[in-house]
């Protein structure tokens, strides 16, 4: 799976990573928009972290449900809700 990955302003690398598993209650998505914010870009906040995989305003194809999911289906077309946390997935968990 490819994934771009941004080390700073001027370095930013599409990189190839497994593909994950979805777990019980999650979906893989496959990304067909993304926008970045000017948050997104801010070095001097960003940097301490990186490299990072940018980006939250996402529209997407769900390509794979884990078995708990009932609402989607592979195929259809999605749009992630990043101000709506789960506070329990290890994404939520590290910030």
């Amino acid at each position: 799976m490819k994934i771009s990955v941004w080390y700073n302003n001027e370095d930013i690398r599409i990189e190839e990573v497994p593909r994950p598993k979805p777990g019980h209650k999650e979906m893989l998505i496959k990304v067909i928009s993304c926008g970045i914010c000017g948050s997104d870009i801010v070095e001097w906040y960003r940097l301490p972290r990186a490299p990072l995989v940018q980006g939250h305003e996402i529209g997407a194809e769900v390509v794979e449900i884990g078995k708990a999911v009932t609402k989607y289906r592979p195929g259809d077309r999605v749009f992630v809700a990043p101000k709506v946390p789960c506070m329990k997935c290890d994404y939520c968990k590290n910030g």
